[in-house]
């Protein structure tokens, strides 16, 4: 059963304290008081044949994908098959899905690995690095890969960054009217209201008076 209060205004109820930090406005970001706001928390580097490899094939199209950590993936050739057949490890050594040259590879990063002239050899490695991101805020977004996905705090007042990244006050832990809060196009309270609240971030319904 959610919580009622008599409050019309983003700030809602007193059984929590509320938090504020200092934080920076990315780059052509344009928020309005009351928006969730993420992180960028990671950001895809570069990716890259070791100059040792036998193969002259190259890695392209490197992207994040979901859950990708901080860090360097390998791709290692186990197989010089039809197509070869790469195992893929994350930064922490876990082994993910296997990926095949030609073949678009979407896990926790995506990459395309092709072949051509010398073909590959068992032990070709490729890297593809993730960094840390800028830590800067940006609109909140359940599908975001940069960290975006996880809710860092509720804008303290309007940000125009469309010029350049801008310092500011987010509330990040309290109370607050999930009317008055703003939400990715297509998300509503209910999609973020249990991602808030383990950041101590408490979205309640109101009523006005």
């Amino acid at each position: 059963m959610s919580e009622t209060f008599a409050y019309g205004n983003l700030i809602a109820g007193s059984q929590r304290d509320i938090v504020n930090r200092i934080a920076t406005v990315a780059l052509a970001q344009s928020l309005s008081r009351g928006d969730l706001v993420g992180r960028i928390l990671r950001a895809i580097g570069a990716a890259a044949a070791d100059p040792g490899n036998t193969g002259e094939g190259t890695i392209d199209d490197e992207a994040l994908g979901a859950k990708a950590v901080v860090g360097t993936y390998t791709a290692t050739c186990v197989d010089i098959g039809t197509p070869a057949i790469f195992e893929v490890v994350d930064p922490n050594g876990l082994r993910l899905e296997d990926a095949y040259a030609e073949e678009s590879y979407d896990g926790p990063v995506a990459f395309l690995i092709e072949a051509y002239g010398v073909a590959f050899a068992v032990g070709d490695v490729f890297t593809i690095a993730v960094g840390a991101g800028s830590l800067q805020v940006i609109e909140a977004d359940l599908d975001g890969l940069d960290g975006s996905a996880e809710p860092y705090g509720i804008m303290a007042e309007d940000v125009d960054a469309t010029a350049a990244a801008t310092r500011t006050t987010v509330y990040t832990e309290g109370e607050f009217a999930e009317t008055h809060v703003g939400y990715a196009a297509g998300e509503d309270a209910d999609d973020w209201r249990e991602l808030c609240a383990a950041r101590g971030i408490y979205l309640r319904a109101t009523t006005a008076v």
